[in-house]
């Protein structure tokens, strides 16, 4: 038996199979999360200036996509690592920042009756996915 920082790693093929596609699951969550955040900060920057451009189509279909990809990687990475929501205090707080950042997201974009409301949305939203983004880089 092996003490302290000396382990064993018996790595077989199937394993380094797993690690490399989960890092690869990995890098497509993180790019589609950054992605998520930055066009969701260009629409908001279209909602408050009136830009014609929120209306289309592209833009109103590609978010849903791309969350669906940023969702799904999220889901097969907390199964294949066994790193589940509210086992996990930190990945816990993920969901309900992201339920959060859906909900004020949704707000400031569509929802909100007047500007104000809107821009305080906006911000709570972004703030939201900052703090997921926190989480994810420190794990507390």
């Amino acid at each position: 038996m092996l003490s302290g920082s000396k382990r064993l790693i018996i790595l077989t093929k199937n394993s380094v199979q797993i690690m490399e596609h989960y890092l690869l699951v990995k890098n497509i969550h993180i790019a589609t999360a950054v992605l998520s955040l930055v066009g969701f900060c260009i629409r908001g920057w279209w909602m408050f200036n009136e830009n014609e451009l929120l209306q289309n189509k592209f833009v109103k279909i590609f978010p849903h996509i791309n969350d669906t990809i940023l969702l799904s990687c999220a889901i097969y990475l907390s199964i294949i690592s066994t790193l589940y929501p509210f086992m996990v205090g930190w990945l816990g707080a993920k969901v309900l920042l992201l339920i959060g950042y859906i909900l004020a997201g949704t707000i400031a974009l569509k929802r909100g009756k007047t500007r104000q409301v809107r821009a305080i949305s906006f911000i709570l939203a972004i703030f939201c996915v900052g703090t997921i983004f926190l989480l994810a880089i420190f794990k507390p």
